[in-house]
């Protein structure tokens, strides 16, 4: 309570130092001008019931409290810097002890601060930033959690018309889950924490027409893993009620170039080749939204040793696999996912949309032979539901009802649980003109 109660008193503040910053114009350039201020409350309940769990299911209550302040720096066209932060409270009444209970704790941290300048179409950035690239699949903030993840970075984006391209060096991971500090060469062990990194990334689209874009890109994580790939999307409309839209993407991932300048030397790096595919089609028939995705993120070859499967350590994971997040690791035999996406998209009462997912592997694992996994044995199948919308008469606040079932029919103990997550949430948004 104590950190939601500073980061609402922050917001008085900064707004006055906007106006303290306009009344000293007239006695010399402002250091500090053309503000935005920008807030989010974002209150969430949140449901959890593992079936093999011994506690009983639990229900957790938080709220993230975001305050972004963003304006010109020493009044020159261009520059902008921008200050973020954010505080998340766990307002959880139940009995820790005996009750199961969703990872968001109570943590504030720095998640933006970073100094900008533009011109001619080119943008340099420096310093700790939001990060999405493309779809999120590799690269993206994980907007999902309460505490969200951001990059340290300096990076440099272009764009004129149809052609963008954006370069980044990056030296630190502020993941999720924690608060923003972390040890050289850890970053990727059991699972993404904050620390330092030496990685790369470079993500290059060209708009051929409103039917194609094609997007290459590379990402070097330093001590980890290499990663290039190629997708092509694109939308298009059949007659006045129909448009379709798809995603075809091909990505190879291989050992790191690069290595931690004081850290674990390649100690993470996975040890060979591993293929990801992705296959999207979808449609919006007068407001009806029908789709077909088949995702595969390679596993380790049982003839090869030295291969290992496809991971994809800085995405918005969330997004992809199921709302369960039972797959934020990918499987020694690596994973296939074939859902099938319905909903409809109402004019003025928000959108529903419902989510199967059909899970599997994706290769043999070195035991095949003698009762294994065996590339296409199941590895469980996940219903997910969705409704959003804009509650009616209160401007700025969405509301989000969404659930996760998750049913466990494999047998080979890749997953031992079935899972069902519930959530409900409101956002709130304003900002300054």
């Amino acid at each position: 309570m104590r950190k939601l109660i500073l980061s609402l008193a922050a917001a008085p503040l900064i707004l006055g130092s906007m106006a303290v910053s306009a009344q000293a114009a007239d006695d010399g350039f402002n250091v500090f001008s053309d503000v935005k201020f920008s807030a989010e409350l974002r209150p969430r309940y949140e449901y959890t019931d593992h079936a093999t769990s011994t506690l009983d299911a639990g229900q957790t209550l938080t709220n993230r409290t975001n305050l972004n302040l963003t304006g010109t720096l020493l009044e020159v066209d261009g520059l902008v810097g921008t200050v973020e932060v954010n505080s998340v409270n766990d307002f959880n009444t139940l009995d820790q002890a005996n009750h199961q209970r969703a990872a968001e704790a109570d943590v504030a941290k720095m998640t933006q601060a970073n100094i900008s300048y533009t011109a001619a179409g080119v943008t340099g950035i420096v310093g700790r930033k939001t990060l999405n690239l493309d779809n999120q699949r590799f690269i993206g903030s994980v907007g999902w959690k309460q505490n969200f993840q951001t990059l340290d970075l300096a990076a440099v984006a272009y764009g004129m018309g149809d052609f963008n391209i954006i370069a980044a060096y990056v030296y630190g991971v502020n993941a999720i889950g924690d608060d923003g500090y972390g040890t050289r060469g850890a970053i990727y062990t059991g699972g993404t924490t904050s620390g330092s990194t030496t990685s790369a990334a470079v993500n290059a689209s060209y708009k051929i027409a409103d039917p194609i874009k094609l997007t290459g890109y590379a990402y070097l994580l330093g001590s980890y893993s290499d990663t290039y790939g190629l997708a092509a999307t694109g939308n298009m409309a059949i007659g006045d009620s129909t448009k379709l839209n798809y995603r075809a993407e091909f990505a190879m991932q291989t050992g790191s170039t690069l290595e931690e300048v004081d850290g674990v030397s390649g100690d993470t790096s996975i040890q060979g080749d591993a293929l990801y595919y992705n296959i999207d089609v979808g449609a919006n028939i007068s407001g009806f939204l029908v789709g077909v995705n088949y995702e595969v993120l390679g596993g380790a070859d049982v003839n090869d040793a030295k291969s290992s499967a496809f991971q994809t350590p800085l995405a918005t994971k969330h997004k992809f696999n199921g709302w369960a997040d039972q797959f934020l690791g990918t499987p020694s035999t690596g994973l296939q996912d074939l859902n099938v996406r319905g909903g409809y998209k109402f004019a003025t009462a928000g959108k529903i949309i419902g989510i199967y997912h059909m899970f599997s592997a994706a290769a043999d694992s070195a035991t095949a032979s003698t009762g294994g996994v065996a590339a296409g044995d199941a590895y469980g199948s996940e219903f997910d539901i969705a409704y959003s919308t804009k509650l009616p008469g209160v401007n700025n606040v969405g509301l989000l009802v969404k659930a996760a079932m998750y049913m466990d029919d494999s047998t080979n103990g890749v997953t031992a649980d079935d899972v069902t997550l519930a959530w409900v949430q409101l956002d709130y948004k304003f900002s300054t003109k």
